[in-house]
This record gives C-alpha cells, structure tokens and sequence, in this order.
C-alpha cells in the first residue's frame, strides 16, 4: 500500500466515523478492554463505522398507499484516541456520533464526549496474566438522547468503573499470542432529574439513578496478518431505568471479527453483531412515549445485527531509550526486534525464491527457443 492509498483511506474513515458504537476505552478489541496498557509514547487513533438496516414491513392499517414497506437505517460512529503517559498508565478520548434518521433532528453532530483512565498492565501468573482497572466518563455533549433501538444514552453525566484480566500464551510478545480477556463492570447513567421530551410533546423526568453491570469476554487469535476474535458482552440492570427510556433493556450480543494488518501501524476491522437477547421489551413502555414498533415490523429494543467496519492507526512518540526502561519491556523489544527481522528474512528467501524460479522459467523458454532453431536450420539446409 503506497502512501497516496493510505492518506486516501485515511480521509474516508475520517468522513464516515459518523456511524459506530462506541466502547469506553481504546479499540483493541471491538467491545472488549485488554489488561495491557498502551506503551508510554504510543499513540493509537481508532475510525469506525457500524450500521443496521431493514426494509421492515407496515403493520395493520399503518401502510400508507402504495408503500408496502418502510427503509429503517440505524447507524453510529466513533473516533477513539489513546496515548500511553507512563509506564502502566494510558488515557483514552472518544467522540462519539450518533446518526437516527427517526428522530426530528436527525443526528447529533457532535454526538457525547467520553474520557476513560487506564491503570493496567499489571502481571501475575509469570506474566502470562494482565490487570488493568479502568474509570471512564460520559459527557453530554450531544443535543439529543434517550435513542431507540441503541444503548441507553441519558443526557447527564454518567460514569462507570470496570476490572479487566487478560491471559496470553506468550508472556514477552502478547500481541503475537493467543488471548483471553474478561472485563466486569459497573456503569451509573445519574438520570435522575432529567426531563425527556419526545416527538409528539409527552414530557417525562427521570426520578432515579438506573446503573448496571457490564460484563465482556473475548477470545484472539492472532497471525501475521490477520487476527481472529470472538467476543460475548452484555449488561445486566442493578437498578433499572425509568419505563419511559427506549433502552431499559438488558442486552446480550455475540460478536465475531478479523482485523487484518496489511502495513506496520495500520489494522484494518471487520465484524459483526449478533443479538443474542430476546427481541421482546422486557417491561412495558409508559403511555404516550412513541413506539417505532407499534406502526413498523421492527425490533422493539435492539437490532438483531450490526456490522462494524473500521481502521485503527499506531503511532509511536516514544524514542528506544525510553521504550526499553524496564527489563520486561527491554526483553519484549529484543524479542520483537529479532522476530521482526526474520520475517524480513523470509520475505526477502520468498522474493529470491520467485526470481529463482523466473530464472528457470527463462532458461527453458530459450532452451525450447534454441531447439526451435535448431530444427529451422536443419529445414533451411535441407
């Protein structure tokens, strides 16, 4: 990939980062945190884009003439960035974009701003195992909230605290490695108080604080140019939202994805939301809130899919001295700098290999060539 693809692509997903889901915290993975942090100096920017569409059919005498179906788009975006300060220590900054063409203002440009704090990297287990403890924040930003069909946004201040533990098979170089990682947390979307007003002018105000507990568990397999991942995530309420909030609903999602690493600091994602909860509402909505459902064939609470594109942009601000101040990471660096200059031994054996056989190749054509003129000759003097 020259450079003019790479700036090309860059400017897209920087245009259509108006349509992702955002996680609190960086984009390893696409719902899942890691117990790693970032290396101090390095800098990661994540563009994503997911997306969600039906043509879903009228319901009893909600058809209007000559249309048998309705277009429902539903589609989210991010840009995350995450910069590693010191050692055990990263900050990640995400915008969030919200696009729902439902609604009377169509999207939230911007939408809300989160900021997440990392303490992590912290071994056990021979360093085959990472801790990191995370605090992130939401705030809001954005001019519309309370979204259907998408996870509850309040429109106050909300936070959250989440534990994460990773395992890799290879303590010294655990991108390389296979991987599993698990992440519990707690989440307070500190609503009450708030007043939501809807399409149709029905007003409600929150009287409570609904808060709940998130849970992720993710599984990686890594190559040299594709990485392979299986995530699970969901919440539970511990104290669950008024029941005029489109999202009080508890929700489960399977999510399978690659990532593909064409260039060093350059990853490229593609994957998939499943819906593993019911598509039912779990409690009754309160009177007068509009209900897309009730007029459309459409999912009450959440998509039974997604799909997620995205591309995730590594830089490094940090110079070798300081990459390698500790033994750990001074180990880590040996290792990868002698892994990375055999792969650029074998790459180097694989093109000599293919001019090797290009040479064989040529010499037969003209040993057929020769033989072809041989027997000319032979012809001529005949």
């Amino acid at each position: 990939m020259n450079k003019t693809i790479f700036i090309i692509l860059i400017i897209f997903l920087t245009i259509s980062f108006s349509m992702a889901q955002l996680v609190n915290g960086s984009k390893t993975l696409l719902h899942t945190q890691t117990g790693n942090t970032s290396d101090q100096g390095q800098f990661n920017i994540n563009l994503s884009t997911n997306f969600f569409t039906k043509a879903a059919e009228y319901i009893g005498s909600n058809q209007a003439q000559d249309v048998d179906v309705a277009e429902y788009w539903l589609v989210a975006g991010n840009i995350v960035m995450t910069y590693g300060i010191i050692e055990h220590f990263d900050a990640t900054i995400g915008l969030k974009v919200y696009q729902d063409t439902h609604r009377d203002n169509e999207y939230n440009l911007p939408d809300d701003l989160f900021l997440t704090l990392r303490a992590g990297s912290i071994p056990f287990g021979q360093n085959h195992f990472q801790n990191a403890f995370l605090a992130s924040m939401r705030f809001p930003t954005g001019e519309e909230h309370n979204y259907p069909m998408a996870e509850y946004a309040s429109g106050s201040f909300e936070y959250g605290l989440m534990y994460a533990l990773s395992f890799f098979s290879d303590a010294y170089l655990p991108e390389r490695s296979v991987g599993v990682h698990f992440n519990i947390g707690w989440w307070n979307h500190n609503e009450s108080g708030t007043k939501y007003t809807f399409n149709n002018g029905t007003e409600y105000t929150a009287n409570r604080n609904s808060n709940d507990i998130r849970l992720a568990l993710a599984f990686a397999i890594p190559s040299t140019m594709f990485d392979f991942r299986i995530e699970t995530s969901g919440i539970l309420y511990l104290r669950r939202p008024n029941d005029f909030i489109y999202s009080a609903e508890e929700w489960a999602f399977l999510s399978p994805s690659i990532r593909y690493k064409p260039i060093k600091g350059l990853n490229l994602d593609l994957g998939m939301d499943i819906r593993l909860s019911p598509s039912d509402r779990q409690w009754t909505t309160a009177e007068g809130v509009p209900d897309i459902s009730s007029s459309v064939d459409i999912s009450p609470n959440y998509p039974a899919w997604k799909i997620h594109l995205g591309a995730d942009i590594e830089l490094n601000f940090a110079s070798k001295k300081l990459a390698i101040t500790s033994e750990k990471n001074y180990q880590r660096a040996e290792a990868r700098e002698k892994i990375e200059l055999f792969e650029k031994i074998l790459k180097e054996r694989e093109k000599a290999k293919d001019v090797q056989e290009e040479l064989q190749s040529l010499r037969k054509v003209r040993k057929e060539a020769e033989e072809e003129i041989e027997e000319i000759k032979k012809i001529l003097d005949e």
